[in-house]
């Protein structure tokens, strides 16, 4: 699977020691608009915190691609689901 060759290259990758905290790593099939290219969406959870990350990556992408677009990621808005709203 895609998530697996993913995790694999973001434990090889050195320097980043925040990368050993990932809990969770999903890539989507490649979805297709009906205007524009096709792209994968990328979601990961870290392991002491609720909230996920997103990112967007071409459908073309790599898993060593997808990998280094995680570890590029800078945190934007964040979105909790915790029930009490």
């Amino acid at each position: 699977m895609v998530e697996d060759t993913v995790f694999e290259h973001l434990r090889a990758m050195p320097g980043n020691e925040w990368v050993s905290q990932i809990h969770s790593c999903k890539v989507s099939d490649p979805l297709q608009h009906p205007w524009g290219r096709s792209y994968r969406l990328v979601e990961w959870t870290m392991k002491h915190t609720p909230e996920s990350s997103r990112r967007v990556v071409p459908a073309e992408s790599t898993p060593l691609e997808i990998a280094q677009a995680v570890v590029s990621h800078v945190p934007g808005r964040r979105f909790c689901q915790d029930g009490n709203e």
